[in-house]
């Protein structure tokens, strides 16, 4: 059987958690599902433009980067399978991509209605579009170099 993993939601919550935790909170015969808490989302300023194209977005989207860990077998070999476990969560479109580049598995979810209301406020509060401007086109060639212009043939 080859296993699948999917992240199937993003819980906000109002307090900072001090560690990461995992438990299982469903399992049968085929599946299981794990809460992983303690992940905190972090805004900075130098991502905001990313978290601003986030949201304005078609679909706005919390991202869950994780890492693969290989499950080891008896005699210490790393064997098939393993597990996914998050690494991060972010709302930047930019971080996301890095991750996505060296093709490390990133999870993209709804964002829930509360954490979107606060990131468009940080967003609101912190960023500022630059404006547009259109570039002054530069003359490459120089004035006083002029090319020989001979007919054709003499």
């Amino acid at each position: 059987m080859v296993d699948s993993w999917s992240a199937i939601g993003v819980l906000p919550v109002e307090t900072q958690a001090t560690s990461v935790s995992c438990s299982s909170i469903y399992q049968s015969e085929d599946s299981e599902q794990f809460l992983y808490e303690g992940y905190c989302i972090e805004l900075f300023q130098d991502d905001a433009e990313s978290y601003y194209a986030n949201l304005t977005g078609r679909n706005p989207g919390v991202f869950v980067i994780c890492e693969h860990e290989e499950d080891e077998d008896e005699d210490g070999d790393e064997g098939e399978g393993g597990t996914f476990r998050p690494l991060l969560v972010t709302l930047s479109y930019d971080e996301m991509a890095s991750y996505i580049e060296v093709d490390t598995p990133v999870f993209d979810l709804p964002i829930p209605p509360p954490v979107y209301d606060w990131v468009e406020e940080w967003v609101l509060d912190n960023y500022q579009p630059e404006k547009k401007h259109k570039r002054a086109r530069q003359k490459w060639a120089d004035n006083t170099w002029k090319p020989l212009r001979r007919p054709v043939g003499s």
